[in-house]
């Protein structure tokens, strides 16, 4: 249980740090709404560019949390929540412009996922 806690913060977390960094500019099959590149995105959403900023700022801190969460435990819940919050929006955006299966499942899985984390958190801090 331990080890499949420790893959899924690995896979929030990179998965994560990828998007808000070398992939920002970058065109993918993920992007909502046909955009090119994260800014287009937000705008197709109705987000300006500073609440792209806000928001990759939150997200990329929340992924350095949950990796630091592998050494120090108390890190992890409060992160993976804050994370699966912002993944919730996500999706919601991505809904409210009727994105496809594709652009949504990434922010629908990683949410899945935080809400995994937390629950493996708590499972594990109770066997010890």
């Amino acid at each position: 249980m331990k080890l499949v806690l420790k893959l899924l913060i690995l896979a929030v977390a990179v998965t994560v740090l990828s998007a808000w960094t070398f992939r920002l500019e970058m065109d993918t099959i993920y992007r909502g709404a046909d955009a090119s590149n994260m800014i287009e995105e937000f705008q197709a959403y109705g987000l300006n560019q500073t609440t792209m900023i806000v928001v990759g700022i939150f997200k990329v801190m929340c992924a350095i949390f949950l990796l630091l969460g592998l050494k120090f435990e108390k890190f992890v819940t409060p992160a993976a929540f804050i994370m699966g919050t912002f993944m919730l929006a996500a999706i919601y955006f991505h809904l409210s412009i009727s994105d496809p299966l594709i652009p949504t499942a990434p922010s629908a899985m990683m949410f899945l996922s935080c809400l995994a984390i937390i629950y493996l958190d708590k499972k594990v801090s109770k066997s010890l």
